[in-house]
């Protein structure tokens, strides 16, 4: 017996909630600068090098813009990649991309919280929570769409599905790890997220469908 067919207004253009999405991460990433707290002129009057005094109390603010851009980008470039191949949304799909870009949008918060108290390992731990969320949104999408490839991506091998999910569980893994190391009051642990980019450079490089 055949599924029934399902009704043309329960799908949702993807250009739609495409550009949407392509908003969002263009202006999180951009607001991650907002993150980066310059004192007032007048507190460094007396320094001789205030530049410099300045550079050093903002490095903590740095490292965490700059793990937060880093982070968003790949996040979007994933987007980009499942998009591209999606001829539509449904209903559940557009829930959970919505959601995702909900947390998307509190990358800046959480980025701030940990870049303003780099010894306040709570701080760490809000902005990994925050990265395991959005990690985990994108697992739940693919697993998802493999089991409504029919309707969303019908031309797709189940192989390189099989290959997204795995991807999707590298930010939810190293959350995780920095969330451990945070608990034993570690400073520092969301500098785990520093290691995504050669992760994934790594796993293209192994990956068996990539042309």
């Amino acid at each position: 017996m055949t599924a029934p067919a399902i009704p043309d207004h329960h799908f949702i253009p993807k250009e739609r909630i495409g550009n949407v999405i392509d908003a969002i991460y263009a202006f999180s990433m951009t607001l991650l600068v907002t993150t980066i707290s310059v004192p007032p002129k007048y507190d460094h009057n007396s320094v001789p090098e205030p530049v410099q005094a300045i550079m050093a109390s903002v490095m903590p603010d740095l490292l965490h813009y700059f793990i937060a851009f880093i982070i968003l980008a790949l996040f979007w470039y994933f987007e980009h990649q499942r998009f591209r191949h999606l001829l539509h949304l449904d209903r559940p799909l557009l829930a959970l991309n919505l959601t995702s870009v909900a947390f998307v949008c509190l990358i800046p918060f959480t980025t701030n919280i940990a870049g303003d108290y780099p010894f306040d390992t709570f701080g760490s731990m809000l902005f990994e929570a925050n990265i395991f969320i959005i990690g985990m949104i994108a697992f739940v999408q693919w697993y998802y769409i493999r089991h409504h490839k029919a309707k969303l991506i019908p031309d797709i091998a189940v192989i390189r599905i099989q290959r997204e999910i795995l991807w999707t569980l590298v930010f939810p893994l190293l959350a995780v790890i920095g969330f451990i190391i945070a608990v034993f009051q570690i400073p520092g642990s969301s500098s785990i997220f520093i290691l995504a980019p050669f992760i994934m450079a790594w796993l293209f490089w192994k990956d068996p469908v990539k042309g």
